[in-house]
């Protein structure tokens, strides 16, 4: 299997959920064996687990002073259209969040096209089951001859929201990312708003770009897919485990993951992948 990359650059501009600000972003070609790297103020941050400095609500990388935060549906989308290089030229600290889910990432990355490039692609195939605990969480990764990934959601409070939902990479996944996982938006609770507020986090958060929930079965727009909470969390497990920098083979069940479940599986797999680092 050959890396991939953009046949031509694209460019998407939109506010970011937590900042609230204005950002633009332009995905450029980029060589092989270069990996996707974002590109803030002049300072490069490889998309590589060993970079994360932030899982709070998001996924955020840092090197040298600078960040860029809500790396993932960028990331997920990218991952799954097989674009193994790419250079993110980021204005501003943070990814535009566009309508909350990685929909117009696809859309625009298939817009640009996708080539082959000459060298293979870095794979990862797991020996050994790795599986570790953290509060309600529990991630588990196991040898297995595909890429799967299963995630099961239960909340405390919101019984109607347990659900389970697989997502296996095929020859179709683009199609099937798109019709299953792409379309899934970032979700709150109504009752987490006012925190989220409070910790500085959400000034760019809206009903045009989250799902809120009000338990048992409000929301704050139409569902646009059944569990799509639940689908989410696939789409930002794939965002995070893109970190990898490779094309894994494994099976991945997630409990209750997020954002710092997620990135710790991928930092402990990556000191599988490079030992050394």
């Amino acid at each position: 299997m050959k890396q991939g990359t953009l046949k031509n650059e694209l460019v998407l501009c939109g506010v970011g959920i937590h900042t609230g600000t204005e950002g633009r972003i332009t995905v450029c070609p980029a060589p092989p064996n270069s990996g996707r790297v974002f590109e803030v103020n002049g300072t490069l941050i490889p998309a590589r687990a060993d970079f994360v400095v932030d899982t709070q609500r998001c996924t955020t990388l840092g090197n040298d002073g600078e960040r860029v935060s809500t790396v993932e549906h960028l990331l997920s989308a990218l991952f799954v259209c097989g674009v193994d290089n790419a250079r993110i030229v980021v204005e501003g600290s943070e990814i535009p969040i566009l309508d909350g889910s990685a929909l117009p990432f696809l859309e625009a990355v298939r817009l640009a096209g996708v080539g082959e490039q000459c060298a293979e692609v870095v794979e990862f195939v797991l020996e050994s089951e790795l599986t570790f605990t953290d509060r309600d969480c529990v991630m588990r990764a196991t040898p297995s001859e595909d890429y799967v990934l299963e995630v099961t959601t239960t909340f405390p409070n919101w019984e109607e929201g347990r659900a389970q939902r697989t997502f296996r990479f095929t020859d179709q996944v683009v199609d099937e990312y798109q019709a299953q996982i792409a379309l899934a938006r970032t979700f709150a609770f109504d009752y987490e708003v006012r925190w989220l507020l409070e910790q500085g986090l959400a000034k760019g958060g809206s009903l045009e770009n989250a799902l809120v929930i009000t338990p048992p079965a409000q929301f704050s727009t139409p569902l646009r897919i059944e569990a799509e909470w639940c689908r989410h969390k696939i789409l930002d497990l794939i965002g995070d485990l893109a970190l990898l920098n490779c094309r894994p083979q494994m099976r991945v069940s997630a409990v209750c993951p997020g954002h710092r479940n997620n990135v710790s599986l991928a930092q402990r797999l990556l000191k599988q992948i490079d030992p050394d680092d």
